[in-house]
């Protein structure tokens, strides 16, 4: 069952106009576009897609502007076309399912008989719908660390290559950080492994309240996250690196009643136009690599002065070994 959320008012004149003009879709075309919407949803269960495929295939009965769909809880929102100023939104729902709102939107009011033809619509769209919110479900669920709730490995190099494009693209800076956390092994081995699991949620949790919405945090692997910072500068990235190094620091958490203090070390860098995900990772690496040789608990931001120091500090040691 499809409940339509809002009703047009105000149009009879014009409705009987258009209807004389245009007239009601006969009943083949109706059946013909539905058995056409059907097939066509069938063939994908990537939402975005088999939205675009829904919005794409009404035009040839109700000609819209724009399509928004929502989530239940509307956290998600996946706008196509062009939003204008007359609309209509429909609940799609059946008995006990509900998958959300859908909202088409063009630039003159909608007559009764067009929503009569969305609303036979939107009926074949239900199943594929809840068949693509599914899987976009599990493919999220494969994505997530099951320990903190961010992104995993995975997840990043995903994220890698399309922030890297967007960047390059949009001539936007990209920064990433490297936290490492200090001694975690320490903390393992003295506290146990449940409490060093509610140590690295813990660690997650202050740092994603220095972090906007639009900034991605990914466990990278043991006591390593990555965060991706779109839009950000090097300076700011600093910032926002000594925001999460003091956060944690100043933040201690209790494991069976004892305050157990933490540290992180953080590498930064920004993308430059010459690097790809490989490159990227490696210069934040090298600079989380100094800033736990030189000490822990600090930031260090990647620049090339740091390679000639490494370089520097690599053949001194090999010299020492051949002595």
């Amino acid at each position: 069952m499809v409940t339509l959320a809002t009703s047009q008012t105000n149009r009879k004149l014009q409705e009987s106009l258009e209807w004389r003009v245009n007239g009601f879709p006969g009943e083949n075309d109706l059946k013909d576009l539905r058995f056409k919407l059907a097939h066509n949803l069938q063939s994908t269960l990537d939402l975005e897609t088999a939205l675009e495929l829904f919005f794409n295939n009404t035009q040839d009965l109700v000609r819209t502007s724009g399509l928004t769909y929502y989530s239940i809880d509307e956290s998600f929102q996946l706008p196509l076309g062009t939003q204008c100023q007359h609309s209509v939104q429909y609940a799609i729902s059946s008995t006990n399912t509900h998958l959300g709102k859908i909202r088409f939107t063009r630039d003159k009011a909608f007559m009764e008989s067009e929503l009569t033809v969305l609303e036979m619509l939107i009926g074949v769209l239900f199943f594929p719908l809840r068949n693509a919110l599914l899987y976009r479900e599990a493919l999220q669920s494969s994505m997530r660390d099951t320990l903190t709730g961010i992104g995993n490995r995975a997840s990043m190099e995903m994220s890698f290559a399309r922030e890297i494009k967007l960047s390059k693209r949009h001539q936007q800076p990209l920064t990433m950080l490297l936290i490492d956390v200090d001694h975690f092994k320490h903390v393992n081995d003295t506290a146990g492994h449940r409490n060093g699991d509610k140590t690295l949620q813990h660690i997650v949790k202050t740092t994603q309240t220095s972090l906007r919405e639009t900034d991605q945090i990914f466990r990278f692997g043991g006591e390593e996250f990555v965060a991706m910072l779109h839009n950000t500068s090097l300076v700011h990235a600093r910032l926002i690196a000594e925001r999460i190094r003091l956060g944690v620091a100043m933040s201690p958490i209790n494991l069976d009643n004892n305050d157990i203090h933490t540290t992180v070390s953080i590498g930064v860098s920004a993308l430059e136009e010459s690097d790809n995900a490989d490159t990227f990772f490696e210069k934040t690496d090298r600079a989380l690599y100094r800033a736990k040789n030189d000490g822990r608990n600090r930031v260090i931001c990647y620049n090339k002065a740091l390679d000639d120091r490494q370089s520097k500090e690599t053949g001194a040691i090999e010299l020492i070994k051949n002595r």
